[in-house]
């Protein structure tokens, strides 16, 4: 049988995040963010990756003509990228708008999400996921019929327990 400890080695996640800046950052800023980054259990900055000039880039729709600088790190302590983008704006003081931080588990609301044949469920004028249920269990005639028995059967049982 595994140890407490065992399974807590094994369920051991770490998350995945980019940061991208249309600023080269310096290796004070980095040092800078490397041990801030550390609170998260983080393995360290990785180096920086620098894309093609764009005339409009993906991430800074409002800059033009900006190359896009790119940093990879990974956290063993589940955070948000807003939460350390925040953070790290404030720690190297950049304004908004020049820095992104986005984590591999996380949807940009620009992406276009694959999507797959799938059919509304209101689509189905037959319900055919819904269960098959016979309706004179639950209305209808017989259904009454047999309510007033059961209520005729509970007045009897009070009625003998009042004597």
């Amino acid at each position: 049988m595994k140890s407490y400890t065992q399974y807590l080695m094994e369920s051991k996640k770490s998350w995945k995040f980019k940061i991208k800046t249309i600023h080269e950052l310096t290796d004070d800023q980095c040092d800078r963010i490397e041990k801030h980054l550390l609170k998260y259990d983080s393995n360290g900055l990785g180096a920086a990756k620098k894309t093609m000039l764009q005339s409009t880039p993906t991430d800074f729709p409002n800059h033009r003509g900006y190359e896009v600088y790119r940093h990879e790190f990974e956290v063993n302590l589940p955070v948000s990228g807003y939460q350390i983008q925040t953070e790290i704006q404030n720690l190297i003081g950049l304004r908004d708008g020049v820095l992104k931080v986005k984590g591999e588990h996380e949807i940009d609301a620009d992406e276009e999400v694959e999507q797959t044949d799938v059919k509304s469920v209101l689509e189905d004028g037959e319900y055919s996921e819904a269960e098959k249920v016979n309706s004179d269990d639950f209305y209808g005639d017989e259904y009454n019929k047999s309510f007033i028995k059961e209520l005729a059967k509970i007045k009897k049982q009070k009625e003998k327990g009042n004597e």
